[in-house]
């Protein structure tokens, strides 16, 4: 593996650590709480991919809080690619093809 291959997987790792102990959810709860992000993966080339079940998921402020999530994680150096997968709610693919859709 080449080392900016290995580059690229600590940058955002390191980067979408940051945003996630910093983030909280639009009705006060951090993100990082296990009942909200229920897994992260990031590849070697930067893909992150988020598997996050929305606290409300009947409040229209929780979906545009996930969008920005994304936007912000796009930002960062070293991810190449971020895919939210929203579980645990009616209707999840709808869910998770609104914030993904860019």
């Amino acid at each position: 593996m080449s080392r900016s291959v290995k580059g690229n997987k600590s940058e955002a790792q390191r980067r979408l650590a940051r945003i996630l102990r910093k983030r909280v959810e639009p009705h006060g709860t951090p993100i990082t709480d296990p009942s909200i992000l229920k897994g992260v993966e990031v590849d070697e080339s930067g893909i992150v991919e988020l598997w996050i079940r929305p606290a409300h998921p009947h409040c229209p402020c929780c979906l545009g809080d996930l969008i920005d999530l994304r936007s912000e994680i796009l930002q960062q150096k070293g991810v190449l690619a971020c895919h939210l997968e929203i579980v645990g709610v009616p209707q999840p693919e709808r869910w998770t093809s609104a914030v993904n859709e860019q």
